[in-house]
């Protein structure tokens, strides 16, 4: 079986802020996320960061879109990313990553032989 690869200046640098379970004042389960400090951080260009391509396997309104639109700067994404991470840096769904400045959130995480497939929706 082939192994994908990607070489490390195209793997973008992003702050991971992991999901954490909390209880709020009534004492039921709360979610909170750490904005302030993030858990992790990936430099541009390292083996930790993420390849992010344009989306094929997201459905959306029945359609196989990205939302990206050709721009004179290249293209640019309307809320969805879909990357490959090589590294085994620990990632969970609902775990928010910080990219280019926009906040998303991990949906789905898809195991292969050398990488992992990330799904995350924009959300900020």
């Amino acid at each position: 079986m082939l192994r994908v690869t990607a070489p490390l200046s195209w793997r973008e640098g992003f702050a991971l802020y992991r999901r954490r379970l909390t209880e709020d004042s009534m004492g039921e389960p709360s979610v909170h996320y750490d904005m302030e400090r993030p858990d992790f951080v990936a430099e541009k260009g390292t083996k930790e960061g993420i390849c992010w391509q344009s989306v094929q396997s997201w459905q959306s309104s029945g359609r196989l879109t990205s939302g990206s639109r050709l721009r004179p700067l290249g293209e640019t994404s309307s809320g969805v990313l879909e990357g490959r991470i090589f590294s085994d840096l620990e990632l969970a769904p609902f775990d928010r990553l910080m990219i280019r400045g926009e906040l998303y959130e991990i949906g789905n995480i898809q195991h292969w032989p050398g990488h992992r497939k990330i799904l995350a929706q924009r959300i900020g």
